[in-house]
């Protein structure tokens, strides 16, 4: 408790003076709050920018393909199609999507329940760039800002532009795709855009149907900005289903699932800037999702609906003295979140329940000399849970602490240190379905270091860092607790440590390099698996990529993307020996000639056959549920600006 009094009387310092500009101050890094605003500088993390250019010359069509191989990031298909994939940062496996934050301008796509965000939401065509922030987050970010933050910001088109987009590919893929951008004078602008998408997939039964729009109402003037959006998403797919190794081996395409699923979800967003002066800005940001689902889940009809409305009022001031530029950040996030379901064969399942989240945070960046920067933060939060089927509350509360130091020890050279807590609380699907004897389940709470440094001059960039992770009562979902009917639990105490190495080194005008490698140590350190590794988990991952610029508007890709060996997930006793790990290479060309461009990509370029995922099944032969990936995965796909 000490060190939470020491950071939050440096947080909230009221005596602090906004002084006048002073010459030429040291400029230490902003603040990083990814609610609508880029990175101008790297925060106190290890951080990754992917910006347009690099989005671009992937010649991807999905976030996924952009994620994957990214250094720290590992991805986990349950489905083999991408289509219901997640991320995993620092080490997470069955619960990885309640684990790490997915922001879109500040907009979470995290869900109040075991359904992970929907990444394929958001075009990568209306996609500027994605901040990965890898480790803790807590107290900027919140809830599940556990193993790190994708902030995904979307383009402001400066000038009039329109852009069509038609792909075909294999698996009988169909997508068409655009966005029209038009200044409507006066500081009005409009934005929308759309896609639909249809493939019947790799695997049989496995048909999917993707129809998603979008449109934006911005104002801007001199001091600042306000915007409307509205998305709708329908969202329709077939679930394939497990094979055994018999049926692997006999069909890997094969399926015998009758399941499926159809979701349709309702967005509207809100959100101010304004300058207060010279020294404060205030920004208010308020979004509300509805999102209703309809469906066959293990030989059960269901419904189910999601609610989720938030706003987040914030203030930030700056100002200079003799030491630079310092930065203070107050804040609230207010989220209420409601959750139903219905299973018509398993009542036992269904749920109704909320849950409303309360926090208040405060940061400040404050110089302590030429090059040095020291960074303190608390979030002081709330959680109200209501289990309307049961009649039950519960109210808790916990404070979370950060703090960093950062040292540019030259034009080139960056060093960080961070020490911060971590907090995830049970969401409401979580707490509706628990063991006989749990009302409610336990916050996850934890602690995290990192350090780090990163060179760069324009030319070259190498990124090197180290972390711990020590989670207490972590939360996960049990499919052999409550007598093999499953439940969510919380675990004995876990640790999460690695390190990662990556690098980009342009060869010349043409040629680029780059490549990651990354190690995760993650483990169950208490309780009947001690010791074990955590399923679903790669200790040693690594990629390569390569950049050619063959002719002027031609550009070739080419990457490699190993995975390593890795426990079946939901095996935490380790009963069957790891999964063999594997390689992929994927293969891009992009030519733009004035307004036309046109894109090939080619992944799994060798036809490797592997399981984009397998589950430990103890009651089915083998042992092992598998879902087959694709072999190899064509898509031409060629637009047109106006």
């Amino acid at each position: 408790m000490k060190l939470s009094r020491i950071a939050l009387a440096v947080a909230l310092l009221p005596t602090l003076a906004l002084a006048t500009d002073a010459d030429e101050p040291y400029q230490a890094p902003p603040l990083v709050v990814t609610r609508g605003t880029p990175l101008q500088q790297p925060a106190p993390a290890s951080v990754r920018v992917i910006d347009r250019q690099a989005i671009e010359k992937s010649a991807a069509s999905t976030l996924i393909e952009v994620l994957h191989g990214q250094a720290g990031v590992q991805v986990r298909d349950t489905l083999g199609d991408g289509n219901r994939a997640s991320i995993s940062l620092r080490g997470f496996g069955e619960n990885a999507v309640n684990n790490t934050l997915v922001l879109v301008d500040g907009r979470r796509l995290n869900n109040p329940s075991l359904d992970g965000p929907d990444l394929n939401s958001v075009p990568l065509a209306a996609i500027e760039r994605i901040e990965i922030i890898r480790g803790a987050g807590t107290v900027l970010y919140g809830d599940q800002a556990v193993g790190g933050v994708i902030n995904i910001i979307t383009r402001t088109p400066l000038s009039n532009e329109a852009y069509i987009e038609t792909s075909q590919g294999s698996h009988d893929l169909e997508a068409y795709r655009g966005h029209l951008f038009r200044q409507l004078g006066a500081g009005f602008s409009a934005f929308v855009s759309g896609e639909t998408r249809n493939s019947d997939n790799y695997r049989d039964h496995n048909n999917a149907s993707y129809n998603n729009a979008f449109g934006r109402l911005r104002y801007d003037h001199a001091d600042g900005w306000a915007l409307y959006e509205y998305q709708s998403i329908d969202d329709e797919l077939l679930y394939p289903g497990a094979q055994t190794i018999a049926e692997r081996r006999a069909d890997r395409k094969a399926s015998t699932s009758a399941e499926w699923n159809d979701n349709n979800t309702q967005v509207h967003r809100f959100a101010v800037e304004q300058n207060l002066g010279s020294n404060w800005t205030g920004d208010f940001d308020y979004s509300f999702r509805d999102a209703d689902g309809v469906g066959l889940i293990s030989g059960s009809p269901f419904t189910d609906g999601t609610r989720v409305e938030s706003f987040s009022p914030r203030l930030t001031a700056h100002w200079d003295s003799e030491l630079g530029r310092s930065e203070w950040l107050i804040g609230h996030d207010h989220i209420a979140s409601d959750y139903q379901a219905s299973y018509a064969y398993y009542p036992g399942f269904s749920s109704d329940a909320s849950q409303t989240l309360r926090d208040w945070y405060s940061q400040l960046s404050q110089p302590l000399g030429q090059n040095f920067g020291l960074t303190l933060g608390y979030r002081a939060s709330e959680a109200e849970d209501r289990n309307k089927l049961s009649g039950q509350r519960h109210t808790d509360r916990e404070g979370s602490t950060s703090i960093a130091l950062q040292w540019q020890a030259n034009q080139q050279t960056r060093l960080f240190i961070k020490r911060e807590d971590v907090l995830r609380w049970a969401n409401v699907n979580e707490n509706a379905s628990v063991e006989p004897g749990v009302t409610f389940l336990k916050p996850q709470t934890g602690e995290s270091w990192e350090s780090g440094l990163e060179w760069n001059d324009g030319v070259q960039r190498y990124q090197a860092s180290l972390y711990r992770l020590d989670l207490d009562d972590e939360l996960l979902y049990d499919p052999f607790a409550n007598g093999g009917w499953g439940a969510n639990i919380n675990l004995d105490r876990t640790r999460r440590q690695g390190a990662l190495v990556e690098a980009d080194y342009q060869l010349s005008e043409r040629l680029t390099l780059g490549g990651q490698y990354s190690f995760t140590d993650s483990e169950f350190r208490a309780g009947v698996n001690k010791g074990n590794e955590v399923p679903w988990v790669s200790r040693h991952s690594a990629s390569a990529h390569l950049n050619y610029l063959v002719v002027s508007g031609l550009n070739a890709y080419l990457e490699a993307i190993y995975t390593g060996p890795r426990y079946l997930s939901s095996d935490d006793a380790h009963v069957l020996p790891r999964e063999g790990g594997y390689t992929l290479f994927n293969a891009a060309l992009k030519y733009e000639y004035q307004q036309f461009n046109a894109k090939l990509r080619v992944n799994n370029l060798t036809g490797k056959r592997y399981d984009s995922f397998a589950t430990y099944v103890s009651w089915q032969a083998g042992n092992k549920g598998l879902y087959a990936a694709p072999e190899e995965d064509v898509q031409l796909s060629v637009g047109y600006r106006f």
